[in-house]
């Protein structure tokens, strides 16, 4: 995957601003207990958690991002349980705060799938857990198309592009390094049909935080 040799220079890409917006909800809601951070990628959002004391674990897909934020958080004299794993495949531990940031969720294609992941994350929440995640705004995913941008990675170019796939409120990023072509597939739904996938999930939507890209939502069991 590209994501695999992006994983060296992701970190320029972390938007920490939304990292620093999910530490004041957590800690709105929760002032301790154990993290998963799930789409971890290289690692910022629990890095940042584990600096404020919660004990946490964080998966990702990609075994080079893991790889990555294993080192970021030796750094950071953090200590962090990884591990791989795919949101797509149940948990086994219960946990009291549940991540998924920076539009993790928008990277599973149909709904099917969506309501599969958070079915994951209900069975491993008991009654005072909090679920924490962000979709992209609709208005804001079909407006990318056309996006463009070129981007040297020391010795690597990077070049982004998005366009339209053939469904409603779905994009492509393809991306290249160094002639290397991947796609990458985001599709978003809207608050509304976020709320009721949640509420079929066994999961009510207890705060929200709306952003110019993107809604945050604060989850709790039913």
């Amino acid at each position: 995957m590209i994501y695999d040799r992006l994983a060296a220079f992701y970190d320029q890409f972390v938007d920490q601003n939304l990292n620093n917006i999910y530490l004041d909800l957590i800690k709105k809601h929760r002032n301790k207990g154990n993290v998963i951070d799930l789409g971890c990628g290289t690692g910022p959002l629990a890095i940042l958690l584990a600096k404020n004391k919660y004990n946490v674990t964080a998966t990702d897909i990609s075994d080079s991002m893991l790889e990555r934020a294993y080192n970021n958080s030796i750094h950071e004299n953090v200590h962090i349980n990884f591990f791989v794993h795919n949101i797509l495949e149940p948990l086994n531990i219960n946990y009291d705060i549940i991540t998924m940031a920076s539009d993790v969720i928008n990277y599973i294609e149909d709904r099917a799938d969506v309501s599969k992941a958070f079915n994951y994350v209900t069975e491993v929440m008991n009654e005072n857990s909090i679920f924490v995640f962000d979709f992209l705004k609709v208005n804001y995913l079909i407006n990318l198309p056309g996006y463009h941008e070129e981007i040297l990675l020391e010795n690597s170019l990077l070049v982004w592009d998005v366009e339209n796939t053939d469904k409603e409120r779905q994009i492509k990023h393809i991306v290249t390094i160094d002639n290397c072509e991947e796609t990458h597939i985001q599709t978003t739904f809207s608050e509304e049909e976020y709320v009721t996938i949640l509420k079929e999930c066994g999961l009510v939507v207890t705060e929200m935080k709306i952003l110019n890209e993107r809604i945050i939502f604060v989850c709790k069991k039913v």
